[in-house]
Formats: C-alpha cells, structure tokens, sequence
C-alpha cells in the first residue's frame, strides 16, 4: 500500500454545488456509505477448506441470519429484468457509469452529481470497464453492436459539466448474427492496452491515451490471425467454435489471461516471449485447457497468482482451481461451493477488491448477495454469508473507496434503482480472520512490478497526461463520512420506516421519492432521489 499523498481542496466543490436533487442524492449516498467503522460479528457459514460444499438457500443453521445491507441510492432508473452475464456499472473514485436501455452510458460525477451521455452504441452495452488508472478517467465499452468505445471522461472547470473525448473505436467484422447469447468482454491488460472478446474471437489493442492523443475509429476483421493493425492484434480468429463467455486478467502482472468458454472449457493464454513470426502469429499462446463445468462457463476470476474461481452456468456452483505449469502438469479442483435448490439460483459473479479474498455473488430470483471468503493459505473457501436487498441485483462491482480496511462498497445496477451497499468485511468471514488485508494489498502490488516508488513515479506522469482537464478530484463515497458520523455505530438492520440514505429502501419509497418525496439527510434536511431522465 502506498503512503498517503495530499489531497486537493475539495471543500470549495461541495459548496458551490448546484443545489438539485441528483447532487443532494450523490451527497447524500457519500455520507451514507461510512458508518461501517465498528466491528460487527459474522453471520454466515462455516465451509471446510477442500471440501466440497453446498449452500441451501432455503435451510437456515442455528445463529445464521441474512442482514440487509445498509443502502444509498443515487438515482431511480427502470432496467427491465434479465438474467444475463452483463456487465453494465463501472465505478471508480470519481465517476459512476451505468448502461442505459439504447446503448447509451450516463455517466455521474460522483462529487458535484454533473451529467453526461455517452453516445455511439446501437444496442446494449455487454461489459464496461474503467482502466486501471488513478488519476485518469479511462472507460472502455464493448457492445452486442460488436463496437467497443474507449473514451476518456473529464471533469469541466469547477466540476460543473462532464464530458468525453474519444480515443478509441473499434467495429468488429464481420457483426454479430446472432446476439441473442453473445456475452461481449473488455478487459485491461494495462492503463493503456485492452483486450476484447466476442464470439471465439480475441483481440487486444494499444490505446494512446497521452493528452493530446487523437481518436481513432477502425474495422477490425476477427476471422483473421496476422499482423497487428493500427494497435490492434486478433490473437484467436472468429471460426464458429464455441463463444467466449468471461475474460479475466492476472493479478500478477504476468499478462496471462483466463478465457471461460461455452463448452465448459477454461483456456489460460499467456503472452509469447520474443518476437512473433508467420509461424506463431499472434503474441499469446494457450498453455493450459482444463474442463471444469459440463455446460457453459458463467464467470472466471483470477484470485491469486496461481488460482482462478470458476462459475458453473448461472453460476450455480463455484469452484476453485489451481493451475499447473502447462497441459502436462495441469490445473487441477480444489474445491466445488455448490447453491441449491438450482431452480431458485441465478447469479451474477464479481470477484471483490482482491486483497479481501472475496467472492460476490447476487441471486436475481432471490434478491440476494452472497459473499464467499477464501482462506489466506489458497486451500479453499472457508466461509460464505448473505445478504438481502430491496430488488434483483442484475449487474454490480465493488470497490475498497478509502484507507478503511473493514469496508467494501457495491455500485448495483438494480431493476429500479441504482445503488450503493455497504459490506463490512468482518461480516464476510470466519471470527478470527480479521486484518491482513493491507499486507496482502502490498503483496499483489509487488507482484504486479508496482512498488511505491514505481506507483509514485506513475501518478507524476498520470498528472503531466491528465493535465487541468480533470481538476475535480471526487470525495470517495466513504470518505465524508467519517466526520458526519458519531461513533460509528454498528450496521444492524434497518428498520423499513422513516427511510434515510444509511437505511434500506423499498421500491415504492424509491419511486415515491423520485415523484417529489425527499428521505431525511444524515443533517435532517429532505434529500430527494433524482430520476434517471429518458435521453432523447
């Protein structure tokens, strides 16, 4: 973990806010967020490490109980249900994006509540994700249009208008015929390098995203391996073999890439050493294919150097696996975390900020979140919790927002809402267990090549590439928090009167407070929840 650096002055932000209700509901979910700063003891389920489990939704062990998870809402908007593998929130410390029914991405800052509509998808957005910068807005979005955006979000002078700058398009040819199970994936290999997939087809690309960089718009073929083309290099071509479901990266830094696949395969590509040839084409290989479901892969998320957690279809099951040294010394199960009844289970995975060896998972038929603990030595899960919420989760991400090590935040994309939960980590695994999350923070920073100096050195030049164009620096959702709240508290569960942006909200409070409403601030003043407006 890097040492504390000085923070710009935000406080002339906050107030000369423009007093609407969008930029209340954003304050108000910033306040809401931080009073999870006394330990809480866990509720959930003991798991043995290394042996196979199943989790009964409807069978409740004496001393379990499924708190709700203490909420903030930040706007009310209508996605219809669906139960797909979409990736469709992406948070980082000063933006939440979300896709919009058409294809469009809405974009809210979180500290001034500005707007803005990202435009240029024709159907819905498959995945999104920002890129692993800390001062740069990077987000790229790949589409079942079979386009992928990469755009770059700035803050305006004072922080009271959002906009865009293009650097990146890329059309896939020849388009989808059928996308009625495409999953489209974007991952980042780097601040500045990408790889998409869509069908069987793999890509990777080279963004410029210096300050000055000029946008490009290109039409990649992916039915054919060969020589990069404008930053662009299909390292699997298109050839009708079962799609691609999930793309996770490594957390090493080793640029391997864990592919789950709809035949049930996983395949881990690793990056060539050398140069390329007419031989050996493309800059990955495949060393190693296992088989770890007997139907689709729902997810695959790389949660250590050497192990990868697996979904079943719908994620039904989970299972941790870890992988060889090739095909010859393959990967290898060590342990299968199974959710009955399976009629009652649809599940959207999202591995959690690494170092808390989380695994989430949201039940759309159940309104659930659960939270699978992973045991520091990598032999198992040891622990599994739940969680209810107001409405079906469709899509999520989490995100660790300040220096507090007992907190995660989730960004959910609901079915009239989007939200924010707090999760205490302390809720989430076995007593005892506690801390260690810094250490194993620095750990996966080091085996990433980022140690302080390198991170410090990276920041400076994040600043010279940034420049004046992103001079709002956000107050992270839990941050103001610490000094609006008075001893904390513990997060029990909320009681359904009297809602405020720390308690649990029903669907119809949400859509009452949207018609004019308001919910009380932490302050006692009235905090109406903005609607999402229909873009034109």
């Amino acid at each position: 973990a890097r040492p504390d650096r000085p923070r710009k002055n935000t406080a002339h932000t906050m107030a000369n806010t423009a007093d609407s209700p969008a930029a209340r509901a954003l304050q108000a979910a910033a306040a809401g967020g931080a009073s999870l700063a006394s330990v809480v003891a866990p509720k959930g389920r003991d798991l043995t490490p290394g042996v196979d489990a199943t989790y009964d939704i409807e069978s409740r062990v004496e001393g379990e109980e499924q708190p709700q998870l203490e909420v903030s809402p930040i706007t009310v908007y209508a996605t219809e249900y669906a139960e797909r593998q979409f990736s469709q929130i992406a948070v980082n410390a000063r933006y939440i994006c979300y896709g919009l029914r058409a294809g469009q991405v809405r974009v809210l800052h979180k500290d001034t509540a500005s707007r803005a509509l990202l435009r240029g998808h024709t159907a819905q957005i498959a995945d999104m994700k920002f890129a692993p910068s800390a001062k740069d807005d990077i987000l790229a979005s790949f589409g079942v249009d079979g386009c992928l955006f990469v755009k770059r979000v700035v803050a305006g002078d004072g922080g009271d208008a959002v906009d865009e700058k293009a650097l990146l398009q890329i059309t896939v040819s020849p388009p989808p015929a059928d996308v009625s199970s495409l999953v489209p994936r974007v991952a980042w290999l780097s601040k500045s390098e990408l790889v998409g997939a869509i069908g069987d087809a793999i890509f990777v690309a080279t963004v410029d995203v210096s300050k000055n960089a000029a946008a490009r718009a290109l039409t990649v073929d992916v039915s054919l391996l060969g020589e990069p083309c404008d930053g662009v290099h299909v390292i699997a071509a298109a050839t009708g073999k079962p799609s691609v479901t999930d793309v996770s990266v490594s957390l090493s830094g080793d640029g391997r890439l864990a592919v789950g696949y709809a035949d049930g395969t996983v395949r881990v590509w690793s990056p060539r050493s050398g140069e390329t040839d007419e031989y050996k084409p493309s800059p990955f290989f495949v060393d190693q294919t296992f088989s770890p479901c007997d139907d689709a892969v729902a997810s695959v998320n790389w949660v250590g150097a050497g192990a990868v957690v697996v979904g079943s279809a719908q994620n039904a099951s989970i299972a941790l696996w870890t992988l060889g040294d090739g095909d010859m010394n393959g990967a290898e199960a060590t342990q299968t975390l199974s959710f009955a009844p399976e009629d009652d289970v649809y599940n959207f995975a999202c591995a959690a900020y690494p170092a808390a060896r989380l695994v989430l998972l949201a039940n759309l038929r159940k309104q659930s979140v659960y939270a699978v603990h992973l045991a520091k030595d990598g032999a198992g899960f040891d622990y599994v919790s739940e969680f209810s919420v107001t409405m079906p989760v469709l899509s999520f991400t989490a995100l660790r927002e300040d220096d507090d090590e007992l907190s995660l935040q989730l960004y959910c994309m609901q079915t009239q809402a989007i939200q924010q939960y707090a999760l205490h980590l302390d809720r989430c695994r076995p007593e005892g267990s506690a801390g260690g999350e810094a250490a194993d923070e620095a750990e996966i920073a080091a085996a990433a090549g980022e140690s302080e100096s390198e991170s410090e050195s990276e920041e400076e030049s994040e600043e010279d590439v940034a420049g004046d164009d992103d001079a709002t620096v956000a107050i992270p959702a839990t941050a103001a928090a610490a000094d609006a709240a008075s001893g904390g508290g513990s997060p029990g569960t909320p009681k359904p009167s009297t809602p405020t942006p720390g308690k649990l909200l029903t669907p119809g409070e949400l859509m009452s407070m949207a018609a004019g409403g308001s919910a009380p601030k932490n302050g006692g003043s009235a905090s109406p929840v903005a609607a999402e407006p229909e873009p034109p």
